[in-house]
This record gives structure tokens, C-alpha cells and sequence, in this order.
């Protein structure tokens, strides 16, 4: 239930930052295959900027379609602002994954590590 993870969110847990992941080790962990990025932007912020790391649901439609994340890998929820990463985070740990976390970068950051050289690395085309 939501409220249980919402009770656990106190200054000691927002302070730990032990519910974000940093880039780089998203990158690494995804390169391994066993991390999904989880993008809950709108589908038309993704029309302007896709970031093809994992799936695109919209945090108003993500009661409908949990069925289409993977359990089996680390989910790391993004959006813009990481407001609506932070709900997609806490409303997953309610709905039973235990293997979620919120990107700790924003747009610009992700935009300044996927360049072209880098991009190949992780695409596993050295």
C-alpha cells in the first residue's frame, strides 16, 4: 500500500539518497542487462526527446500497465524533474517491486553522456 512506503519516507531516508541511482551506474548496470529505464514522461515530451534506454509509460498510465515491467531487473524511473520519477518509485515499492530506483540525473546530463562514442560503447559495439 502506498501509505506504508510513504510513512518510510522520513528525513533519514531522503537524506540517504539510497532510493536514486547515479548515471553511471544505471549505464552499468544496463550494459549488463539487468537495469530498465522506466521514462513516466508524457508520450509527448518523449516525441521531442526519446531516451531509448528502456520503456516510456506515463505516470498517469502506470496502474494499467504494470504487467510491462520487468521484475526481474533494477527499474529506475525518470522524468524531467524527478517529481514524477519520485511518485513512480514510491507507488512501484507499493504495488510489490522491490528492485526500484529514481535517476538521479536530469535530461541535460543524460544528453551530455550519450554521445555518439559512448553510445557505441554501451550498445556493446566497441
Amino acid at each position: 500500500m502506498l501509505r506504508k512506503e510513504i510513512r518510510k519516507m522520513n528525513i533519514d531516508f531522503l537524506t540517504s539518497s539510497g532510493h536514486k541511482i547515479g548515471l553511471e551506474k544505471f549505464l552499468e548496470l544496463y550494459k549488463e542487462g539487468k537495469a530498465i529505464l522506466l521514462d513516466v514522461r508524457t508520450k509527448d515530451e518523449v516525441e521531442i526527446f526519446s531516451i531509448n534506454l528502456g520503456i516510456n509509460i506515463p505516470l498517469h498510465e502506470l496502474p494499467d500497465n504494470l504487467d510491462k515491467i520487468p521484475k526481474n531487473k533494477l527499474v529506475a524511473t525518470f522524468c524531467n524533474e524527478k517529481v514524477r520519477s519520485s511518485i513512480a518509485y514510491a507507488y512501484l515499492l507499493s504495488e510489490g517491486f522491490d528492485n526500484v530506483k529514481v535517476l538521479a540525473a536530469t535530461i541535460k546530463e543524460v544528453v551530455e553522456k550519450l554521445k555518439p562514442g559512448f553510445v557505441k560503447k554501451l550498445k556493446g559495439n566497441e
